[in-house]
């Protein structure tokens, strides 16, 4: 599904949230330091109205997330465990992943940059496995980047001084590769 164009207004006037930004924060909030996603339960964030924003399904990897959100409610969104039955997704609610939302955040969320750890930046990284996502969601540096971890085991600055990225969309890629699973240190 698309993201909402930009000038996008709920009925009450307030600017709505892209699905990319939806995803960037749910993902935010999975990447916490303490958070842990039990099989045996299912996760609710809950906007600070109270409302159901979505339901996490760590069994499956899937998420059911609203449609529309106000992009001034994304800061105060907050994840509950609930009991595993309480995993229905509400109707009208849009079907995503968990990797899905880790690799948004991981590229666009506000702390993405900072999601890759320093051992990453030092040592020899390869590719583990090619990232569970749809391939809508992969650009083409980042099969780029997963072509040359194939070939072999690169460090960090290796890979920059061959790709030419920032330091920080690097450590962005890379961070979207590892918390899908996808890159290891060698």
């Amino acid at each position: 599904m698309a993201a909402a164009p930009a000038d996008t207004r709920l009925d009450d006037g307030r600017a709505q949230a892209s699905e990319v930004e939806l995803d960037a924060e749910l993902g935010g909030l999975i990447w916490q330091p303490g958070t842990r996603l039990e099989p045996l339960h299912c996760f609710h964030v809950i906007g600070l109205d109270g409302a159901l924003v979505a339901v996490l399904r760590p069994d499956s990897g899937a998420v059911f997330a609203r449609i529309s959100i106000a992009q001034d409610d994304l800061p105060g969104l907050t994840l509950h465990r609930r009991p595993a039955g309480a995993g229905v997704a509400p109707a009208g609610y849009r079907q995503t992943s968990i990797a899905a939302l880790l690799w948004r955040f991981a590229l666009f969320g506000g702390k993405g940059d900072q999601a890759l750890p320093d051992p990453y930046r030092q040592l020899p990284l390869r590719l583990h496995q090619r990232p569970p996502l749809e391939y809508a969601l992969v650009a083409g540096r980042h099969f780029k980047l997963m072509e040359l971890l194939r070939k072999q085991n690169r460090t960090f600055i290796e890979l920059q001084a061959l790709t030419r990225l920032s330091t920080t969309q690097l450590s962005r890629d890379l961070a979207a590769l590892l918390l899908v699973g996808s890159l290891v240190i060698a």
